[in-house]
C-alpha cells in the first residue's frame, strides 16, 4: 500500500508510471499506424523490444538517489562488470523459464518458437528487467522467490504491482485466441504481446491515479473510498 510518508519516492513513481503511460501507448500506434501490428511477436518487430529496453533504462536512472550514485562510485569496476553479467544470466534464466511456463500454458510445442521466445523476452523486460535495475540481481532473486519482502518501499511495491499486472495481462489476452471470430489480432502471440503490454500499461494508470487520488484526500477526506477501492485492486500483498 502506497505511503504519503515518503513523498519522494511517491514523486518518483508518479513521473515513472507517466513516462510509461506516454511510451508505451506512442508505440503501439505508431505499428498500428504503420501497419506493423500484425508482425508483433515476429523476429521482425524486435525493435520493439530495444525500445522499451531503452525506455525502462532511462527510467530506471530517475530512481537512482545521489546517495546510491556515490555508493557505486565507491564499488570496483570488477563488481559492476560482475554485476551485469550475473544480472545477463538471471535474465536469460527467467526468459526460459517464461518460455517454458508459456509452452506449459498451452503454446505451441513443436512451431513458432520464434514467437513464443520474443513473447518471453518482453515478458522479462516488462517485469524482472526493471526490478534488477533498481534493486540488483540478489534482491530480486529474494523478492521473487518470498525470501524477502518489500516492506513500505512504495517503488519495490509499485514495480511487483506492474510485473504482476503484465504477466496476468498476457495470460487474458490468450482468451481471444481460440475465438472463431477470424480476425488477423488473434493470430498467436498478438493478443499476449498486446495483453502484457496492455496489463503494464493499466497497472501505470492505477499507479499515477492512486498516488493522485491519496493527495486530493488530504484536503477532501471523501475520496479517501477511492483510494481504498484502488488499493483492493492490487495484486501484492
Amino acid at each position: 500500500m502506497f505511503s504519503l510518508n515518503n513523498q519522494l519516492e511517491l514523486r518518483r513513481v508518479t513521473i515513472s508510471s507517466l513516462i510509461t503511460c506516454v511510451y508505451l501507448p506512442s508505440i503501439v500506434t505508431v505499428i498500428s499506424y504503420k501497419g506493423l501490428l500484425y508482425s508483433v511477436g515476429n523476429a521482425s518487430s524486435f525493435y520493439i523490444l530495444v525500445l522499451i529496453f531503452i525506455a525502462e533504462l532511462l527510467k530506471s536512472f530517475y530512481f537512482k538517489s545521489v546517495n546510491d550514485l556515490q555508493s557505486k562510485k565507491s564499488k570496483p569496476s570488477k563488481n559492476k562488470a560482475g554485476d551485469v553479467l550475473k544480472s545477463f544470466v538471471f535474465l536469460l534464466c527467467v526468459m526460459f523459464s517464461f518460455f517454458v511456463g508459456i509452452i506449459l500454458f498451452g503454446a505451441p510445442v513443436l512451431d513458432c518458437h520464434e514467437e513464443t521466445l520474443m513473447l518471453s523476452a518482453l515478458l522479462t523486460l516488462l517485469t524482472v528487467f526493471p526490478l534488477i535495475l533498481h534493486t540488483g540481481v540478489e534482491t530480486s532473486m529474494q523478492l521473487l522467490f518470498g525470501v524477502r519482502q518489500f516492506g513500505k518501499d512504495t517503488i519495490i511495491e509499485m514495480l511487483v504491482n506492474n510485473a504482476l499486472f503484465t504477466v496476468c495481462g498476457a495470460w487474458l489476452g490468450a482468451v481471444v485466441i481460440p475465438l472463431d471470430w477470424n480476425t488477423p489480432w488473434q493470430v498467436w502471440p498478438i493478443p499476449c504481446h498486446l495483453g502484457a503490454i496492455g496489463g503494464y500499461l493499466i497497472s501505470n494508470v492505477l499507479n499515477v491515479l492512486k498516488v493522485t487520488l491519496m493527495s486530493a484526500a488530504i484536503k477532501y477526506p471523501a475520496l479517501n473510498l477511492l483510494v481504498s477501492a484502488l488499493n483492493k485492486l492490487q495484486i501484492s500483498k
